[in-house]
C-alpha cells in the first residue's frame, strides 16, 4: 500500500483510493501514478512516463503523457502544486 496526501494506492489490486472512496483510473492513468509516486519529488521525463506506461523505449514527440497527467490531475484533484509541471523536462510530484 502506497500514500500520497489523501490518496491510498494498493498495489496488489490496482485500486485508488480518495479519502476511502473508489477512484476509477485507467490502467495507463494507475501507472502513471505509481510512476510518479515511485519517483515522488523528482522529475520524471516524458520519456520514462512512457516507458512505463505505454512500454516505449524509442524517444518520441507526443502529448499523449500530457493529456492523461491533465486526466489524472482532474481525477484525483490534484492542483499544480502537487503535480508540477516543468517545462521542457516532465512531471514532478510533490514529495
Amino acid at each position: 500500500m502506497k500514500y500520497y496526501k489523501n490518496l491510498s494506492i494498493d498495489e496488489s489490486n490496482c485500486t485508488v483510493k480518495k479519502e476511502g472512496q473508489p477512484i476509477h483510473l485507467t490502467a495507463m492513468e494507475y501507472q502513471l501514478l505509481v510512476t510518479l509516486l515511485d519517483h515522488s519529488g523528482r522529475v520524471c521525463s516524458r520519456n520514462l512516463l512512457l516507458s512505463s506506461a505505454w512500454h516505449i523505449t524509442t524517444p518520441i514527440q507526443t502529448r499523449t503523457v500530457d493529456v492523461h497527467i491533465a486526466k489524472l490531475r482532474k481525477k484525483l484533484d490534484l492542483g499544480q502544486n502537487d503535480l508540477k509541471t516543468v517545462t521542457r523536462q516532465g512531471y514532478a510530484l510533490s514529495g
